[in-house]
């Protein structure tokens, strides 16, 4: 539907002539052959603008029957839209640098620019401001431009997927520019679809003309098998948190399962907790009573909290985190001062000394092994002999574990075999001593587009959009990092026909089938119409 403009509104006028003087086919004078109104929505307010369109003066000049345009126009805006450059870099500024959802941009338009968009027309804003944004951060240019004091690359790369079943995102990033060079989304993550990803940062680094000293990765078969064919002579770092974590399963496991049975033990809060509140209705509020809900909350606190890592695991944590709560309420239980809060603290107290008690054995185990991994770690760390020393502190970590036996230490003995020539592998060039032994940086990198997807969603858990629209949105939030001012139109215009990539597009498709199938609306599956057929 065309949009169409209050009677009441006042427009600002604009008079754009061609620039060029002469016919550039017969040197021919030029003559205003039409006027082409446009009307735009701008933040200084609505612009009307008049477009002398402009012919050759000579009937017999071939180019006659051809109008100019002026090229200011496009300074301006570009050809179907309803808003000028500065309304379009305003919404892509708050979208991707202060990460707001689309009602919030409607409503900021409106009220502040007096400018009424549809959330619809907003979201096919942002799609476009995407494929720019990541066509400019594509552009070899650009690239060249920023690797110019950089002589050598270090690569990583790394997948993420929200959702077990859908897509999985992968990206290639360069750490020593900190740049996302590119995103793509796989159905499957083979080694023929990986090596493929991998070719594609080879052109990439080939282009720029810099030597790659090195790939991180997290020892994937397809990441491992697919580096040493596309880049055969690179050194391939297996990521040392990675490591830890393949070191640390069954640990972690016998851990959640200690700490599931704490959870289970430690039930009864919200009954104390109505007490204490039923008391307070009845007009008898007392300062010890608000020391009893604080000490819930403590307790309730520390049974949510689920953070943790191979080295401290949460079950551990949330133990210790309980002793010192069981202790405090020890020493209040020592001054035994009489009323309702006393019986309550005892009873507290009981239901924290039960959760401790049912996993004491469990916890034990899992504590020997935190410092038999805690040493592994250890042999990781940055030493005064260099990577060599680190090796054969590890190695003879590995046989004093094979030595031992058993299914623990057997298992440590053989993960740490399996991993150990990636860790220590060499890298040679200037800046190798500084060079990277852990993914983290990737892996922190992706808490942007999870924190971006939450805020613009209003949702705790990033969904399957962000592997679909990656491709494009990796690059845009990437570009809005190191810059605080919004983009413009001289930023963007040279990418102003930049298209979707290829693997986006047909991510979209296939969303839009699922929820097509999964609509109660079609009924059965076999009502939907795929390529004409059923």
């Amino acid at each position: 539907m065309r949009f169409r403009w209050p009677k009441d509104t006042v427009f600002r006028r604009v008079v754009l002539d061609v620039e060029q003087r002469r016919c550039v086919r017969c040197e021919g004078a030029l003559h205003i052959g039409s006027h082409r109104p446009r009307r735009l929505l701008s933040l200084r307010g609505p612009l009307e603008f008049c477009c002398r369109l402009k012919r050759c003066a000579d009937p017999a000049c071939p180019s006659r029957p051809g109008l100019l345009n002026p090229a200011a126009e496009l300074s301006f805006a570009l050809p179907g839209w309803l808003i000028g450059w500065d309304v379009f870099c305003f919404i892509g500024h708050r979208r991707f640098a202060r990460h707001w959802s689309v009602p919030q941009i409607r409503r900021e338009l409106d009220g502040t620019y007096r400018i009424k968009l549809s959330d619809d027309a907003i979201e096919r804003y942002l799609r476009r401001y995407q494929a720019m944004l990541s066509a400019r951060q594509r552009d070899p240019g650009r690239l060249r431009l920023a690797y110019r004091d950089i002589p050598a690359l270090w690569l990583t790369i790394d997948g993420l997927q929200p959702e077990k079943g859908h897509e999985t995102l992968y990206a290639v990033r360069e750490l020593n520019a900190g740049r996302v060079w590119f995103a793509e989304a796989l159905l499957s993550s083979n080694a023929d679809e990986v090596r493929r990803l991998l070719a594609r940062a080879r052109g990439m680094a080939e282009a720029l003309g810099k030597p790659v000293r090195l790939w991180l990765s997290d020892k994937q078969d397809a990441f491992v098998k697919g580096i040493a064919l596309e880049f055969p002579g690179v050194p391939h770092r297996y990521c040392s948190n990675h490591f830890l974590r393949d070191l640390a399963k069954p640990t972690l496991e016998a851990d959640s399962h200690a700490k599931v049975l704490m959870r289970k033990k430690i039930r009864g809060l919200r009954a104390i907790e109505r007490q204490v509140l039923g008391i307070r209705t009845g007009g008898a509020e007392t300062p010890m009573g608000r020391v009893v809900l604080d000490y819930c909350c403590a307790v309730r606190g520390i049974l949510n909290d689920g953070q943790g890592g191979p080295l401290r695991p949460p079950g551990l944590r949330m133990a210790e985190a309980l002793a010192e709560v069981r202790a405090s309420l020890g020493r209040v239980l020592a001054l035994d001062k009489p009323g309702p809060a006393h019986g309550q603290l005892e009873r507290l107290a009981g239901l924290v000394d039960a959760g401790l008690a049912c996993s004491c054995q469990g916890r034990l185990a899992v504590r020997e092994q935190v410092e038999a991994i805690k040493a592994v770690a250890a042999s990781l760390a940055p030493a005064p002999g260099g990577p060599a020393r680190r090796r054969e502190g590890f190695a003879r970590l590995a046989r004093r574990h094979e030595r031992c036996g058993g299914g623990f230490h057997g298992r440590l003995a053989k993960v740490m075999r399996a991993w150990q020539a990636g860790l220590f592998v060499a890298v040679r060039g200037k800046g190798a001593a500084d060079a990277p032994w852990d993914n983290l940086g990737l892996e922190r990198w992706f808490r942007l587009p999870k924190g971006h997807e939450r805020k613009i969603h209003g949702r705790g858990h990033a969904g399957v959009r962000i592997v679909q629209e990656g491709p494009t949105l990796l690059l845009a939030l990437d570009a809005h990092v190191g810059r605080p001012e919004p983009f413009t139109a001289e930023d963007l215009l040279p990418y102003h026909d930049a298209p979707e990539p290829d693997d986006q597009s047909r991510a979209l498709a296939r969303r839009k089938v699922m929820r097509k199938a999964r609509s109660p609306k079609n009924g059965q599956p076999s009502s939907l119409t795929l390529n004409g057929g059923t």
